[in-house]
């Protein structure tokens, strides 16, 4: 017998024939190559039961000020947030309040609910909550709760489905009804019809409009505001959540049962649950108040209002506009925190009354004033400025404007000579695709070009833009990774490059064309890519969507940045986190369940799969035999198989077969075979839990015969 070391060049090899990679891998699923060897990926398990609604396209972790792990995921539907301890809380920003008087009606028996008189202007699947309502019940349903959009019936009119079916027929039953409207669902795919083959390179060239946002699927921006979370989904506004999931009224006696809890000021009265405001000076009704430190608050109050204006002051700062007109009010503001003095106070001409007052902490993100309200990407610079990337802040939207905040003030957006705000037209290079902070520079991709966006001290400039390179854009928003101080993205022409700070680098990658073949290109924005780093490994991933699987992302690729070789796979994960928040990365797959990944030996306890094949190996026009294969593994967990397939050549054609898989397990010593033919390929591949296999010194009997058989 004739024993030979089995080795091969680590990486996979895809763009060339099964033969002309020999001495690479041609094909691997949960493989990466450490040292030059291949092994399996780590496991990954359930980091939450709760599933998340829609298509998650957004993941960011950050820390509160206790150093509390917190992760941010932005579906096409819903944004949540998730604390270290896997509980899921639905925080969708909370676009609008008012009260109106509108028709309810049911059928007996069923849960569908219509409604009339209503210019919504919601869409399907969009969030809203009634309350307060005038009629307790129509038809045996209560008209309060958290609701979603079943239908559109019209301008005015749509569907919904109550908590309870109907005990009769009924309605349209008018009720004035507190009404709560929640941000808007986003498109879950991406529809073509834009630039290079359908949908890719150029798509939404130069000064493209906003609503041109509707041919993508949604994607979100977050970044970290101290220990507030800041987000944008793509085309729409900025949005603020602080880590509040529990809410209480620091209000005393807001119904004004009695005086009790409130400085009543000259031309006020207080008594049977109201207070009373007449004409002929101006006063307030004051109450000293504690209000969550960083936090939004909503403000609520009944008012009726027979002259005059009343305004509602918190912390010396007057809550929206004077209040002229009978009505339910809810008015949100941020608040800096602490003791604080809340005041309503009257014009000499205010006759009218005012009660149930209060004031809530928000649970869910709200939108930030001053702010634009189309975003093409975001993020908050070290100098604690927030930076929109595209953006419509002077009026018009305009895909390659920058703007960005005052200094420590997200709020502040109008360039002043007390400030820092500012903006920056980018002379050329399609339309922005995605702006971050990087380790020692801002870094903006067009879909054509990358540039530099360094903070220079001058308040007259603020920012110096320089651009780096040209045909080297960015293919999707969620596409680029940083590691160690050096970007990592993919392009619209399917390359991938690498920015450390000179010049933008072209990575040699054996697997670029199979991803270009096989992308689905007008989903193309939902490509994520990721750092994954570990002990002996810094990998950037990529998980895109792949034609010959669907719309959604289903595989991967790797690239070692220590050693610069690729890897591939299976995953249907459609956005992946290692920020090093949590002990392990996060990542949401495209059925909304969350995951920790390299974690353990297993699929969430239950066996995975995993496999590597080799390329076709021959030996001149000789015949390979294989007699014998003698398998080696280092920390091996669960068996493993080993399986080949060989082929011959004639003038008839190509004949291929696959011989019975050899089982292995850590006793294994020899394993006899009998393979034959002018080329060899063998796949290693597990199923088990736990799963674990490093490739060892693996050595086979082959015997090279020179006559063909």
């Amino acid at each position: 017998m004739t024993w030979t070391n089995i080795t091969f060049e680590p990486g996979v090899w895809k763009d060339d024939s099964p033969l002309k990679a020999q001495g690479y891998y041609i094909d691997a699923d949960k493989i990466r190559f450490v040292n030059g060897l291949p092994e399996t990926i780590y496991g990954w398990e359930r980091a939450s039961a709760s599933p998340l609604l829609g298509l998650c396209r957004g993941l960011f972790t950050w820390q509160d000020n206790a150093r509390s792990a917190y992760a941010a995921l932005g579906t096409h539907l819903r944004l949540y947030a998730m604390d270290q301890d896997g509980a899921v809380t639905e925080i969708t920003p909370a676009t609008g309040y008012d009260r109106q008087s509108i028709g309810f009606a049911t059928s007996l028996g069923s849960a569908t609910v219509t409604v009339t008189g209503w210019t919504h202007g919601l869409a399907l699947d969009q969030k809203f909550k009634f309350e307060n309502a005038s009629v307790a019940a129509v038809g045996g349903v209560t008209l309060d709760g958290v609701y979603t959009v079943l239908t559109v019936e019209g301008a005015a009119s749509l569907t919904f489905t109550a908590a309870e079916t109907a005990s009769s027929s009924a309605g349209p039953t008018a009720a004035r009804v507190d009404i709560t409207t929640y941000l808007a669902p986003g498109q879950a795919d991406g529809l073509g019809g834009l630039g290079f083959g359908t949908g890719g390179y150029g798509s939404g060239g130069y000064g493209g409009g906003a609503s041109s946002y509707a041919l993508y699927p949604r994607t979100w921006a977050f970044d970290q505001w101290g220990q507030n979370l800041l987000g944008s989904p793509r085309g729409d506004g900025l949005y603020e959540w602080a880590p509040n999931f529990s809410t209480s009224d620091p209000v005393t006696n807001g119904s004004f049962s009695s005086a009790a809890g409130w400085s009543v000021g000259a031309g006020w009265s207080v008594g049977g649950g109201a207070a009373a405001g007449s004409a002929g000076t101006s006063a307030s009704l004051e109450q000293n108040i504690v209000l969550q430190p960083g936090a939004w608050h909503l403000m609520t109050l009944n008012l009726t209002v027979d002259a005059g204006s009343l305004a509602v002051i918190s912390g010396g700062g007057t809550i929206g506009t004077g209040l002229t007109a009978t009505g339910n009010y809810r008015r949100a503001f941020y608040a800096g925190g602490g003791s604080t003095q809340l005041q309503l106070l009257k014009d000499p001409a205010f006759a009218g009354t005012v009660h149930d007052v209060s004031v809530y902490v928000l649970t869910t993100a709200c939108p930030v004033p001053n702010a634009p309200t189309q975003i093409g990407s975001m993020f908050v610079t070290a100098e604690r400025m927030v930076v929109a990337c595209g953006s419509n802040l002077d009026g018009a939207f305009d895909a390659l404007q920058v703007d960005w905040s005052d200094a420590e003030d997200h709020q502040a957006w109008t360039p002043t000579s007390a400030n820092l705000a500012g903006g920056y037209t980018l002379p050329a290079g399609g339309r922005i695709v995605r702006g971050l902070r990087g380790a020692r520079e801002n870094v903006i991709w067009t879909t054509d070009a990358l540039w530099s966006m360094r903070f220079n001290g001058n308040p007259n400039t603020v920012y110096d833009f320089t651009e780096m390179g040209r045909g080297c854009g960015l293919i999707g928003p969620n596409a680029a990774a940083q590691i160690a101080g050096v970007w990592y993205w993919m392009t619209p022409t399917g390359a991938f490059y690498a920015y450390g700070g000179t010049l933008p680098q072209l990575l040699f990658c054996t697997l670029a064309r199979d991803v270009r073949d096989h992308l689905a290109w007008v989903q193309q924005d939902k490509i994520y890519a990721s750092r994954v780093t570990g002990k002996n490994y810094a990998e950037v991933w990529w998980f895109d969507p792949d034609l010959r699987d669907g719309n959604e992302c289903s595989r991967y690729v790797v690239y070692d940045t220590i050693r610069g070789t690729w890897s591939c796979g299976r995953f249907d994960r459609s956005a992946y986190d290692d920020g090093a928040v949590f002990e392990h990365p996060l990542a949401a797959d495209t059925n909304g369940r969350v995951w920790f990944h390299e974690k353990g030996f297993t699929q969430d306890g239950g066996p995975r799969a995993w496999f590597v094949t080799s390329a076709f190996n021959a030996q001149g026009d000789g015949q390979l035999v294989v007699n014998g294969v003698r398998p080696d593994a280092d920390d091996l967990q669960g068996g493993y198989a080993i399986a080949f397939t060989s082929k011959i050549r004639g003038a008839k054609g190509t004949s291929q077969r696959s011989y019975p898989a050899l089982g292995v397990t850590a006793s294994t010593g020899e394993r006899s075979v009998r393979v034959k033919g002018e080329q060899v390929s063998f796949t290693i591949s597990g199923n088990a839990a736990p799963s674990y296999w490093r490739q060892g010194a693996l050595a086979m009997d082959i015997l090279v015969n020179s006559s063909r058989r």
